[in-house]
């Protein structure tokens, strides 16, 4: 008598075994990169934000603009001022907790600096405020730069 039912042998099982767990690895692989990348963009996003609002302070704030003249962020208690800035202090101090808060305690390649310098393009003055924030790896660095008139 010889057997006609159809099985799936040993082998046939196994290579099928196989062929799924190396789709689950892809899987698991463009997830984990997807991840990755996305995590980074948020971290970018933040850092960017962090700057934005700096600089539409450092707007609001003209007449003391210089006073955040070469401000490091990364030490929070070695933020020092002008006598009589306690405003600019008060600033200066909350974006460095928030960078803190976010991003960690610096990293010795980290940068988080303010630099405002006047200048004269054509007949008129101008300052110019530039930020650079780095975060927990070098691909997340945000550079701004912005102009105001200097009245």
């Amino acid at each position: 008598m010889q057997n006609t039912k159809q099985a799936f042998t040993l082998i046939e099982s196994l290579v099928s075994v196989v062929v799924m767990a190396i789709g689950f690895a892809g899987v698991y692989t463009l997830v984990s990169t997807s991840n990755a990348v996305m995590n980074d963009a948020i971290e970018r996003q933040k850092l960017s934000f962090q700057a934005s609002e700096i600089v539409e302070s450092l707007h609001a704030d003209q007449p003391n603009i210089l006073e955040y003249n070469g401000k490091d962020l990364s030490q929070c208690s070695n933020i020092k001022v002008n006598k009589g800035k306690e405003d600019q202090l008060t600033r200066l101090k909350v974006w460095c907790q928030k960078l803190q808060g976010e991003l960690g305690d610096k990293r010795n390649q980290d940068k988080r600096f303010i630099r405002v310098v006047k200048t004269k393009v054509g007949d008129k003055n101008v300052y110019v405020v530039s930020i650079e924030l780095s975060g927990k790896s070098d691909k997340k660095t945000v550079f701004m730069k912005r102009v105001f008139n200097a009245n």
